[in-house]
């Protein structure tokens, strides 16, 4: 998935899975006037050890997905997450990950070798089991996770884009901080690539508001830092990877005021993090659009980014 999708568009699929199974939990509790959940049996037969497994557990991408979808939002949807067929290598990663987690970790991410189905059958009927995991309901069909070849990846195809790309360097737990002044309805749109993880989301401020919050950039110079708990988030606050698939989003700007593009590096302790980036905004009536650089200005552009066009 990693050289698939953009990472919002992994989280936002996850979500779209999770509120998919809360309805699916919801009926089945209107139906029966019981508490319900669900249980995910997840096989890793024949799953290689590589690099990038190692890098997602210990760089704390697992830690935050699992924090964000398990813990935060649906803390009692899935319970447990049972493991089976695992390698014995697993076992490191594993170890790793559970270091970092909340209490309760190990009870909701189970692992078990090929012996896991007498584990099983202690909580699980076996008429519930697929016949795949040696159970006997044969309705739940496992389907295979599909590899894709380098060619199907996906990649940046707009030069133009790229050679316009302006660049911002951010230091070890700082942040940069872009407003874009918006009069009338329009489309706030973005393009970034990054070298590692970043913070980022958008919040909106009030016109009333703009001589009360401190913050501003001027320049390469950052002064005071606005007070992120004080606006209205219209664009998720998410940790995004934007190196091997880079990054586009927009959000409809449909009331005046000022909107904060805010790109954090706090998951750092020690190494820089570098951005190139691009934000628009275009006129929703005539198509034009405006080049919103790092210092709040705005500068003329020939025409503005089709973002599904820009990723293929």
């Amino acid at each position: 998935l990693a050289h698939l999708l953009r990472s919002s568009q992994s989280i936002r699929y996850q979500f779209q899975q999770f509120e998919h199974m809360l309805r699916r939990v919801n009926q089945q509790e209107e139906k029966t006037g019981r508490l319900s959940a669900l249980r995910h049996i997840v096989d890793l037969s024949g799953y290689e050890i590589n690099p990038f497994t190692m890098i997602f557990v210990t760089n704390g991408n697992l830690t935050y997905y699992s924090q964000l979808l398990h813990f935060e939002n649906y803390p009692e949807l899935v319970s447990p997450l049972e493991m089976v067929n695992i390698s014995k290598w697993i076992h490191v990663p594993y170890r790793i990950a559970r270091a970092m987690m909340p209490d309760g970790f190990t009870e909701r991410f189970r692992l078990h070798d090929e012996n896991f189905l007498h584990i099983l059958l202690k909580e699980i009927k076996i008429e519930d089991i697929p016949v795949t995991l040696g159970g006997k309901n044969e309705r739940i069909i496992c389907q295979s996770a599909l590899k894709r070849t380098t060619e199907q990846c996906s990649g940046a195809t707009d030069q133009d884009l790229l050679n316009s790309l302006e660049t911002i360097v951010i230091s070890p737990k700082k942040r940069r901080q872009i407003h874009v002044d918006v009069k009338e309805s329009a489309k706030l749109q973005w393009y970034f690539i990054s070298d590692g993880d970043i913070y980022f989301g958008v919040f909106y401020q009030p016109v009333e508001q703009n001589s009360s919050v401190i913050g501003t950039i001027s320049g390469s110079r950052q002064e005071k830092e606005i007070d992120c708990d004080k606006l209205e988030m219209v664009y998720p606050w998410l940790r995004l990877a934007a190196k091997i698939v880079h990054e586009a989003d927009s959000i409809e700007c449909t009331r005046p005021g000022r909107y904060w593009i805010i790109i954090c590096n706090r998951a750092s302790w020690i190494h820089r993090k570098t951005v190139n980036l691009a934000v628009q905004l275009v006129d929703e009536k005539s198509g034009c659009a405006k080049r919103c650089h790092t210092d709040g200005t705005f500068s003329h552009c020939s025409k503005p980014f089709v973002i599904d066009d820009c990723l293929l």
